[in-house]
């Protein structure tokens, strides 16, 4: 049995949180880096540091998003790339929905200025809680990219996010659409007792009583490739859990 980032099903419409973690307080649209449900690993207002507002937008009706991870760096680092294999940060996430992972293996490494956890889950459109969160994030020198991951909460291994996108230079924001991604690192069933438990409590079709820790895994060695979406040919129904690209709309606009 693997680790679940997500397992715990709570109280009211929010719906999610860390089995082995505390439960985190809703985020409101609004809300930023640095609040209860963020945190955040570099110094932040640092001298010839840019800070940046993200808007992470869910435009899927049967895809909720796990706590994630947005990162700053140069150009010669990276969180993920299509056609590598996933890193364990990656794996977690896409499998889990835990951030943990990532944050504490990108904390520190050359190319890496500022990391950032996403620790509350962005609800499905027709969901029980907000389908926007906003934060902050620094940037300083030439870290001029910025990467972020977040799962799709009913899939085995999909996740969506930006790949090395370049900062805004001006103070103009830049949007992007961005698609399902497949981490290549699990089988996709799509069996119940194989997809983090917060599918069945927040997602659009209720299943059978989660088992808190009780997901399976069926490993694959493969690369981080687009997702095929979902099948349909187990639990989860094409109508109501699958998507079309793009699943999220990302805002990118420099604050200072």
């Amino acid at each position: 049995m693997r680790y679940v980032g997500l397992a715990a099903v709570l109280i009211g419409s929010w719906g999610v949180a860390a089995c082995e973690r505390s439960a985190e307080t809703p985020v409101a649209p609004s809300a930023v880096a640095g609040a209860g449900n963020m945190q955040q690993q570099g110094a932040p207002d640092a001298p010839g540091q840019k800070r940046y507002r993200v808007t992470v937008e869910n435009l899927t009706t049967g895809q909720p998003f796990s706590p994630g991870v947005a990162v700053t760096h140069t150009q010669a680092a990276s969180l993920f790339q299509v056609g590598s294999a996933a890193s364990a940060g990656i794996r977690t996430i896409a499998e889990d929905g835990d951030p943990s992972v990532a944050v504490r293996a990108l904390a520190g490494q050359p190319g890496i200025d500022q990391v950032v956890e996403l620790a509350s889950p962005i609800h499905r459109i027709g969901g029980p809680g907000p389908t926007t969160l906003t934060f902050e994030i620094a940037a300083s020198a030439n870290a001029n990219r910025l990467s972020l991951a977040v799962m799709l909460i009913c899939t085995n291994d999909g996740f969506t996010g930006l790949d090395g996108i370049k900062l805004p230079g001006g103070f103009s924001p830049d949007v992007y659409p961005t698609a399902g991604y497949d981490a290549g690192t699990e089988a996709n069933n799509e069996q119940f007792t194989q997809i983090v438990d917060p599918c069945q409590a927040i997602g659009p079709v209720a299943g059978p009583p989660p088992i808190p820790n009780g997901n399976g895994r069926v490993a694959t060695s493969g690369v981080i490739a687009h997702h095929p979406g979902v099948q349909g040919g187990a639990d989860l129904q094409i109508a109501q859990h699958g998507w079309r690209n793009p699943v999220a709309r990302i805002r990118v606009e420099r604050l200072k």
